[in-house]
């Protein structure tokens, strides 16, 4: 007799359980929560943007270039906005200055050269609507960092530079979502 009370209750907690599982999917699904910002909170009138020219306060000729061409993509990607070729086209602007660019070695060889290194960037980034120049989103230090192999030590530029455009379009794609999604 308890056996059959312990299996009805076991039964019962297990119809609870999943009549509660069941409601939590339903409404994790319904509710419209998406984890890629679309930017809404952006005023619907900017549609297209146009990346400045980005300033170098660093040693490192191009780098200026090659942020803004990861900038430029990230416009290009993304559904809600589109990218122009010049600010008189413009909705909004994006501009940018790499304010640092820096490159330690993480391990060494036998023969004491690179093996492994570290590229860190500092950014300062400003998006804003062109008409009136407020700023929609804004950051005086964007960082970010990236290890890599370096396979041929007596000609290492060739790896930065490849460094280089992966950090570029990792830091972009960090700060056109953060942009998107008012953070």
């Amino acid at each position: 007799m308890k056996k059959t009370t312990f299996l009805k209750t076991y039964n019962r907690t297990l119809t609870a359980l999943h009549a509660v599982v069941l409601a939590f999917v339903l409404v994790i699904a319904g509710c419209g929560y998406s984890f890629s910002p679309r930017g809404e909170t952006i005023d619907p009138a900017i549609r297209n943007i146009y990346v400045e020219p980005f300033g170098n306060k660093t040693a490192q000729a191009d780098a200026e270039n090659i942020m803004r061409t990861a900038f430029i993509d990230q416009v290009i990607q993304n559904s809600r906005f589109r990218a122009v070729e010049n600010s008189a086209k413009a909705d909004a602007l994006i501009s940018g200055n790499v304010v640092g660019l820096n490159t330690v070695t993480l391990s060494y060889r036998q023969d004491i050269l690179a093996a492994e290194e570290r590229m860190t960037a500092l950014l300062e980034v400003v998006f804003r609507e062109k008409e009136t120049g407020k700023i929609i989103w804004a950051s005086p230090r964007l960082a970010g960092t990236v290890d890599y192999k370096v396979s041929d030590a007596a000609n290492p530029l060739p790896f930065r530079k490849q460094a280089l455009r992966k950090l570029s379009a990792d830091m972009a794609e960090r700060a056109f979502n953060m942009m998107l999604s008012n953070f």
